[in-house]
């Protein structure tokens, strides 16, 4: 499936469904797998210079850290510096593999609201 028919698709059945449908807990496994796979593509493309695809796998997790980020805001115009950028796409990768974790294992792993997000929060974990 190609990349712009993937963001069509996410768009359509996550980022319509409001303004908290990007949170990993919110996500279909579906979505938190595909997540998962773009991001682990783009930071492996990131050691390799020449890795012309880094683009098309940043494209859905972006949409997702944007729309996070607008909802964070409150609908306000969002500006954050592209080291904060950065940080969010590692930040959401972490927030996707506690989530699946949760759902795929006995470990308990306290899910990020839109509040809580992208801020460094100390995350409860219970076995």
């Amino acid at each position: 499936m190609s990349n712009a028919h993937m963001l069509k698709r996410f768009q359509e059945e996550v980022v319509k469904q409001g303004c908290d449908a990007t949170l990993p807990s919110n996500l279909s496994d579906f979505w938190i797998d595909e997540l998962q796979r773009s991001l682990a593509q783009l930071f492996e493309g990131l050691d390799d210079a020449d890795d012309s695809d880094s683009n098309g796998c940043m494209s859905l997790p972006l949409a997702a850290i944007i729309h996070i980020l607008f909802a964070k805001s409150e609908g306000l115009v969002v500006e954050e510096s592209m080291e904060d950028m950065f940080r969010y796409f590692e930040d959401y990768r972490i927030e996707l593999a506690l989530e699946a974790l949760r759902r795929r294992t006995s470990v308990q792993a306290e899910p990020a609201t839109i509040e809580s997000i992208f801020t460094n929060r100390n995350v409860c974990i219970n076995g």
